[in-house]
């Protein structure tokens, strides 16, 4: 696998990493590497293991097999304060069991940086700072229970901004979005990489994948393709995984691809 940076210690390596979800085996033998500066999606069908691997990498969920190295240590040797300020998880649904400002949700991303819940006013001003980012600031002091779900994860993705870890994890942030949205969302992960973060997020839009990222981990029904992004989102590649055709279409931002489901494919259905 390619990558573009090259610091000495990358922020994210695995090693023969093995995930599994009971007895499925979902990848295995994953060797990677994420570095500071790169923005890395991960595609690949339903139920291939996106999410699952993204847990792995959190230390949500543990590894069948192999290791998750952070900033050249074994994952399992930070205690959890250490590891939510190195490693932050935007997971793909987000669960409320009480009312809160979205302000105050927001500033709870500053808790692991020692400052409690609701610190000093400079978090106030990071949070803030954050809303507006996401574009939600008009939105601060409204009940989190009253969000739509779109606007619910844009404030997850705000919490996550004011965490400011080394590594950022998302899980399809752009699932409950509009396109405008999206390209918004989308847009920032990669101003986040471009700053000198490491973001990982999985996604399902292949042409979003293409024109923010800078490269992508295609999975493939327990094996994994890894490099750039125009090295990896080619016809041939993407057909191995999604089952389909893809046929390339020149457009004003670029390449985009077309699927098309074959004769075969349709049969199958």
């Amino acid at each position: 696998m390619t990558n573009m940076a090259h610091s000495s210690v990358p922020v994210l390596q695995t090693r023969q990493l093995a995930v599994c979800a009971g007895e499925r085996v979902l990848l295995q033998a994953l060797d990677w590497q994420v570095r500071a500066g790169e923005f890395w999606c991960v595609l690949g069908r339903n139920g291939v293991g996106k999410s699952s691997l993204l847990h792995v990498l959190a230390g949500l969920q543990a590894a069948h097999a192999g290791e998750v190295l952070l900033q050249g240590r074994a994952l399992s040797s930070f205690s959890p304060s250490q590891l939510a300020l190195q490693r932050g998880l935007l997971l793909q649904h987000q669960q409320d069991a009480f009312s809160l400002p979205v302000l105050d949700a927001v500033m709870a991303g500053r808790f692991a940086h020692g400052d409690g819940w609701g610190g000093p006013d400079k978090d106030s001003g990071l949070a803030l700072s954050a809303l507006g980012q996401v574009g939600l600031s008009g939105l601060a002091g409204q009940d989190l229970l009253r969000l739509s779900g779109g606007e619910r994860q844009r404030v997850a993705l705000a919490t996550l901004l004011v965490q400011a870890p080394a590594l950022c994890l998302l899980d399809e942030p752009t699932s409950h979005q509009d396109i405008a949205a999206q390209l918004q969302v989308m847009q920032l992960l990669q101003e986040w990489a471009q700053e000198g973060r490491a973001v990982v997020a999985s996604c399902h839009d292949i042409n979003l994948a293409r024109r923010f990222a800078s490269h992508i981990l295609l999975l493939d029904g327990s094996t994994a393709h890894g490099g750039t992004a125009e090295a990896i989102l080619q016809p041939a590649a993407l057909e191995a995984a999604y089952g389909c055709r893809f046929f390339p279409v020149a457009s004003p931002d670029g390449v985009v691809f077309v699927a098309s489901q074959g004769e075969q494919e349709k049969r199958k259905v």
